[in-house]
C-alpha cells in the first residue's frame, strides 16, 4: 500500500526561503534608494563632529595664548586691558557672540601649600561682561586644578567660556566650553589689578 501525501501537508515556504537566500539577483536602484541616506547621514554626521572637536581643540589653543600674553605683561592690568583680551580671544576661537567671556583670577598660597589641606586666596578676579568673579570659597574649590606652588607664591587662571552651535543637527546639543590655564608671571613677582601695592 502506497503511502500518499496531501498537498497541504507539503511545506511550500522551506523551497521559496531556500531561493531568496541563495538569489543574487537584485536591482541597484532599490539598493541605492535604501542606502542613500544613510550615507548622506554619516557623511554630515561626521563633519559635524570632527567641526565639535576642533572648536574644541581651537577654544583651548585660544585659552592658552591669552594666558601666556597675561603671563608676560609687566604693567598693571585693568578691565579695558582683559576686555581686549576677550576681542583677542574671539578672533582666535571665531566665537564672537555675547555668550563668550573670560575670567583671570589671580591666587596665592598662604598656607600649607605642599599639601592637600592648602589654602588658597584670591589678589584679584575680573570678568568680562559683568559674569561672575571668583570669591576665597570659590578659589579653594579649585584646589585640585592647580598646581603645587610655594609660600606667597601666586599664579594666574585664566577661564574662557563659549557656546558651539553645531553646523548639523546630528543630535549634537548646543555645547558650552569651558577652559581652564594656570599660569605664573614670568617676569614680575606678581600681576596687579589697576594699582600695584607692595
Amino acid at each position: 500500500m502506497k503511502h500518499i501525501k496531501s498537498k497541504e501537508a507539503r511545506p511550500t515556504h522551506i523551497p521559496l526561503l531556500r531561493r531568496f537566500l541563495v538569489g543574487n539577483e537584485g536591482s541597484m536602484t532599490v539598493e541605492a534608494i535604501v542606502m542613500f541616506p544613510l550615507l548622506c547621514w554619516a557623511y554630515v554626521a561626521t563633519f559635524a563632529f570632527f567641526d565639535a572637536f576642533q572648536a574644541r581643540s581651537t577654544n583651548l589653543k585660544a585659552t592658552f595664548t591669552v594666558a601666556d600674553m597675561l603671563s608676560r605683561q609687566l604693567d598693571v592690568v585693568d578691565a579695558p586691558y582683559v576686555n581686549g583680551l576677550l576681542d583677542m580671544f574671539e578672533f582666535l576661537s571665531n566665537s564672537a557672540d555675547e555668550n563668550t567671556w573670560i575670567r583671570v583670577t589671580s591666587v596665592v598660597c598662604t598656607e600649607e601649600c605642599d599639601k592637600d589641606s592648602r589654602v588658597l586666596v584670591k589678589d584679584w578676579s575680573f570678568a568680562t561682561g559683568g559674569n561672575y568673579t571668583l570669591t576665597n570659597v570659590d578659589v579653594a574649590t579649585y584646589g585640585d586644578r592647580v598646581p603645587v606652588m610655594p609660600l606667597h607664591d601666586r599664579v594666574l587662571m585664566v577661564e574662557t567660556f563659549m557656546n558651539y552651535q553645531p553646523v548639523f543637527n546630528v543630535g549634537i546639543p548646543l555645547l558650552e566650553m569651558s577652559e581652564l590655564a594656570v599660569t605664573r608671571s614670568r617676569f614680575a613677582p606678581k600681576l596687579c589689578w589697576e594699582t600695584c601695592v607692595e
